[in-house]
């Protein structure tokens, strides 16, 4: 995937901006320093779907956690970290 890095205050950012239809990722900086990125929106579909996921396997867990949770004295827990 190509990337081209420009400054937030480039003279032709409309038409840099309409180069990510040819595949273009377009980082936007300011004062050399990255700030954004413009995607396709097919592109942050797919972020979106992958944050999704991340966000039910983290749900899932937390449940499997919860059923296997035990409490343990505050006592116990100080001594198993040396506290």
């Amino acid at each position: 995937m190509t990337y081209r890095y420009i400054d937030l205050h480039h003279q032709n950012l409309q038409a840099t901006i309409e180069s990510i239809a040819l595949g273009e990722r377009i980082i936007l900086q300011k004062e050399g320093k990255s700030i954004a990125v413009i995607v396709t929106i097919e592109e942050l579909e797919l972020i979106q779907e992958i944050e999704s996921l991340e966000d039910q396997f983290d749900l899932k867990a937390a449940e499997e956690a919860m059923k296997e949770s035990e409490l343990v004295p505050w006592e116990e827990v100080k001594l198993r970290l040396g506290i």
